[in-house]
């Protein structure tokens, strides 16, 4: 009876032992198809060309890719996220301020925060030229929600950013050299401007003012000024208003002279108007519009000897 007893405690045993080295075999099995995928994995993470690399909730880096390697060196000995980012200087967009450990990537991601696109210039002891990189981070999270750590990924974006500095150089040379122009056009302005209504001394006391061209309300003001200056500046007494080069005039215009004919006899001068063409008189009489009082003379050279003899009178 104790020899069955003993058969049987040993099938039962040698049972539980091939039970065992099924489950040993299946294990194996498994942490060989882990491993394979583990190593597939990683082979796909050190072809990747950006930069991959994750730490745990403490920000110590536990996953690291050849190209965040190349990028930063061997951050596998640095402890914490500070430490790592004490070895290479991450930068504003001023290439010189350097940004907080808490506003990278993967330290926010490491709150719980979703980085999309944030843009850091790098440089490290193997890029000491630097270089623009763009980051996406992630945090992951436990069974019980916890964040566990982050993931973060760097892409280069040093092409997009050379054009953007080119689009933005050009942009302020283009703004440069159209302010250059605006400049240029104004000058130009008022050297024609200056040019199209020009004061001229033609004796002691007698000033001319050519007039050429359409006299609207912003010429009449400018000639109107320019006038008054020159006539308080040289102590003018004779202002002779030549219109030879006036071809059209009409009622507006008229008003025009009328009102520089006023102001020049407030300051104390006196004005002559010459060279009233026939086609002009003729539209002034159709508009009924009178220059009252004021002196009309055929040209410019009647004026000056106009204005003479009564300087002749006064100095007898």
């Amino acid at each position: 009876m104790e020899d069955g007893s003993q058969a049987a405690e040993i099938e039962r045993l040698r049972a539980r032992i091939a039970e065992l080295e099924e489950r040993l075999e299946e294990r194996e099995r498994s942490e060989a198809a882990a491993r394979a995928e583990t190593a597939a994995l990683r082979a796909i993470m050190e072809h990747l060309p950006v930069g991959l690399a994750a730490a745990d909730s403490s920000g110590k880096l536990i996953v690291t890719n050849r190209e965040v390697e190349r990028l930063l060196g061997d951050a596998s000995s640095s402890e914490t996220l500070d430490e790592m980012l004490g070895s290479y200087g991450v930068f504003e967009a001023d290439k010189t301020t350097l940004v907080n450990p808490e506003n990278v990537a993967l330290g926010r991601a490491l709150r719980g925060e979703t980085v999309r696109g944030a843009e850091y210039f790098i440089r490290s002891q193997n890029v000491p030229e630097g270089g623009w990189y763009e980051a996406h981070a992630a945090p992951f999270a436990g069974a019980d929600g916890d964040v566990q750590g982050a993931a973060v990924l760097f892409l280069s974006c040093g092409g997009r950013k050379f054009l953007e500095e080119e689009a933005t150089a050009q942009n302020a040379a283009l703004t440069a050299a159209e302010a250059e122009k605006l400049e240029i056009i104004t000058r130009l302005r008022t050297a024609v401007e200056q040019l199209s209504t020009p004061i001229l001394e033609l004796w002691e006391d007698v000033l001319a003012l050519p007039v050429i061209g359409i006299v609207d309300s912003r010429r009449s003001a400018e000639m109107m000024e320019r006038l008054l200056h020159e006539i308080v500046q040289k102590q003018s007494r004779f202002v002779i208003i030549d219109l030879t080069g006036v071809e059209v005039i009409d009622t507006s215009t008229a008003d025009h002279f009328m009102k520089l004919v006023k102001a020049v006899g407030l300051i104390g001068a006196r004005c002559v108007l010459t060279g009233i063409r026939p086609a002009v008189a003729q539209t002034l009489v159709d508009l009924d519009v009178s220059f009252g009082q004021l002196e009309t003379l055929r040209n410019l050279r009647h004026g000056l000897r106009y204005c003479l003899r009564w300087l002749d009178d006064e100095a007898v």
